[in-house]
């Protein structure tokens, strides 16, 4: 017994000086890191508030059906605070998992203290735990793993009506979707700046860009439905049935306002379907996460506004696409306003060219080509938040396998053969050839080595040509072959090319190339009608802030309306995620777990307005409402397929087939929260700023 005690005794230090230890750290983190600490904890509060919500709904629901809750926490982990209701007391425990004593068979604990007052004794004991995030509720004769309890006690979960019993499972999802539509509604009687539904851009092949529709575009109504965002179109495009078509009111960039009924298919992006239009972007540039590289490549800082482009006036960014269509030159002149300063300034900056798109099947190009030359192929920016490693911006892709200067078609075609494989990799990094091997992996359904592709332009050598009709260059050109002269006169990039040829559109002249296997010439037809089949990508070599707009309700009944529909949208986002993943469609790796959800929030604290963050919490909560409510074990939704099998059948199901359901559910959620926190630790990268955190102190 006095070994027991004195057990007891030094886990009760040791517990102790742990719990202190912990507390201390925490306290002197937040002391001296106020700002970035305040986001982190309203993080927590945040999500902890959404998942207390949803325990509320089983607490509520289960008292009103005469279930007996034995426990309703704040929190997991050890208990710091349990309260309860005994006979003719009050009882508070304090931290009883931690400071125990001997002999304790009610798990009172070393700090327990008893307030004497005139009551019976409660069924519950409302605790706080150590992590506030989220919460439970232990309903009698309920059990987390495995069957439930049989009790004789009417109060048990398994002696209720079964009725009751699906009450109170689905009451939490119900919470949630309540508390989804009341954070929707305060968000639109606020106000909140959102993506329009402006069309950024038209992928070629998909019917928006078949009908004619162009950036700047503005759909105003959907089957009658008007004040849409983007993410509305989105949502109602993928939800549209099979071979269905949709009615689109648009307004045109002139203030003309045209019907359209265009028939949405799948994209290949996503799986989903839709008419292939991608969002706009303002002129202001955006924040970015290395914005030393921004001023110094460019002179840029994020706030600057374009407002010119050659000398001519801009003011939406379908003005900047309109100008660049047919443009065809190394750089161009920007004009930038910068808050603070008054006189603008004009930046030269160097444009990258990329293949069209053929068809919707994202695997056919019409390679980007000069009067039907195709240049080689090089790594282009995909952002100033993005690292192409192995590969680099600026290489020059000079054999990817064994095929030797590839088109783009002929990358893709080695890139997809590959898929999972380590495929040899040959590029031309400044004066240097260097060998790298990249593993092309499935992403959204593509198989992708994670870069952007564009043109060689300043260079002289020939991928290949196209088959097209219009140009008539000789079919023995070799790949890897260097135009020398046109028409007599030398000429040092494809720029010079394209303005040799648009200067004798119509007319025949000689061409000069030279190859391993020697010099040539020939005469070349110039078609009046030919020209450059590429397209530029300046918004991708600068950062531009997202197109937004103010969408706010006139009054109470407006932002209902507003707050239901955005809960339902959101709700109809995650089934259709579900559907993607189920279809693979939709990688795994875009999944977002609680860490990231952590991470993601705080962020939005830190940098967006408040409402922002109350919108994300309302996008949370509808999404954890139709997670907890999928048919599958530990899900509410598992445990009511079970009370309706249990109502058909007369009797609940068997125990060991229930356990065993559980056992397997828990796998795979496991497996699945250790594959999202996996990709949030990579996608916010997390070790980094863990290991950059030690190497400071």
């Amino acid at each position: 017994m006095a070994d027991e005690q004195n057990s007891i005794k030094t886990k009760n230090y040791i517990n102790a000086l742990i719990l202190l230890l912990i507390v201390g750290w925490v306290v002197y983190y937040i002391f001296n890191h106020f700002s970035k600490s305040s986001s982190v904890i309203m993080s927590f509060v945040g999500l902890g508030i959404v998942i207390f919500i949803h325990e509320l709904g089983h607490f509520a629901a289960g008292k009103f059906c005469g279930i007996k809750v034995e426990a309703f926490s704040v929190g997991f982990g050890s208990i710091v605070l349990g309260v309860k209701r005994i006979e003719n007391y009050l009882r508070f425990r304090i931290l009883p998992t931690v400071l125990q004593k001997d002999n304790d068979p009610d798990g009172e604990g070393l700090l327990c203290i008893k307030i004497p007052m005139r009551c019976k004794a409660g069924a519950t004991e409302y605790q706080l735990r150590i992590f506030p995030l989220g919460g439970f509720v232990k309903l009698m004769g309920q059990e987390d793993l495995g069957s439930d309890k049989p009790s004789e006690d009417p109060r048990s979960f398994v002696n209720v009506a079964i009725w009751k019993r699906i009450v109170t499972v689905s009451a939490g999802v119900t919470m949630n979707i309540i508390l989804a539509a009341i954070l929707f509604v305060i968000v639109f009687k606020v106000g909140i700046k959102q993506p329009p539904a402006v069309i950024g851009d038209c992928l070629p092949g998909y019917p928006a860009a078949q009908a004619g529709l162009k950036a700047g575009d503005e759909i105003i109504a959907i089957n009658g439905r008007g004040n849409l965002d983007y993410t509305s179109v989105i949502i109602s495009e993928a939800l549209t049935g099979k071979d269905k078509a949709v009615d689109f009111k648009v307004k045109r960039t002139d203030g003309s306002i045209k019907d359209y009924n265009l028939v949405p298919i799948p994209l290949a992006s996503t799986g989903l379907k839709g008419i292939g239009i991608m969002p706009a972007t303002s002129l202001k540039i955006a924040k970015v996460q290395n914005p030393k590289e921004l001023n110094e490549q460019y002179g840029l800082k994020s706030g600057d506004v374009l407002t010119a482009v050659n000398g001519e006036k801009v003011e939406q960014a379908w003005q900047l696409s309109n100008k660049l269509e047919n443009y065809f030159e190394p750089t161009v002149a920007l004009t930038f306003t910068r808050p603070g300063q008054s006189e603008p300034e004009e930046k030269k900056i160097e444009l990258n060219y990329y293949a069209n798109l053929k068809d919707k099947g994202h695997e056919n190009y019409v390679l980007a080509n000069i009067y039907g030359l195709v240049p080689r192929l090089k790594v282009i920016p995909m952002g100033f938040d993005e690292a192409n490693e192995p590969l680099k911006s600026g290489d020059i892709i000079l054999k990817v396998g064994d095929i030797s200067n590839p088109t783009y078609n002929q990358l893709r075609e080695v890139t997809v053969a590959n898929a999972g494989k380590s495929l040899g990799i040959a590029v031309l990094r400044g004066d240097k050839i260097v060998e790298v091997n990249v593993v092309p992996k499935n992403e959204n359904g593509r198989v992708v080595i994670g870069i952007a592709v564009g043109m060689d332009a300043e260079s002289l050598y020939v991928a290949g040509t196209t088959d097209s009709n219009t140009y008539s260059w000789p079919a023995n050109i070799p790949q890897g072959a260097e135009i020398v002269s046109i028409g007599g006169a030398k000429v040092n990039n494809y720029f010079d090319i394209a303005a040799k040829l648009e200067a004798n559109k119509g007319k025949t002249i000689k061409i000069e190339y030279s190859s391993v296997l020697g010099d040539k010439k020939f005469e070349f037809a110039v078609p009046a009608a030919g020209g450059t089949n590429v397209k530029e990508l300046t918004s991708q070599n600068l950062p531009f802030d997202m197109l937004t707009r103010l969408y706010r309700a006139n009054g109470a009944s407006e932002a209902l309306k507003m707050g239901s529909r955005k809960t339902l949208e959101f709700v109809a986002q995650t089934y259709m995620t579900l559907k993607g993943l189920i279809t693979r469609d939709i990688s795994p790796n875009s999944l977002m777990g609680p860490v990231g959800m952590i991470a993601a929030s705080t962020k939005i604290i830190s940098e967006r307005e408040f409402i922002h963050y109350l919108h994300f919490l309302g996008m949370i909560s509808a999404c954890l409402a139709v997670f907890n409510f999928l048919p599958l074990p530990i899900f509410d939704g598992g445990l009511v397929v079970l009370l309706i099998i249990e109502k058909i059948k007369g009797s609940p199901v068997h125990a060991k087939i229930q356990e065993g359901l559980v056992y397997i559910g828990l796998v795979l959620i496991l497996g699945l929260f250790i594959l999202v926190t996996y990709n949030d630790i990579v996608r916010w990268g997390i070790i980094k700023w863990i290991l950059k955190w030690i190497l400071n102190r």
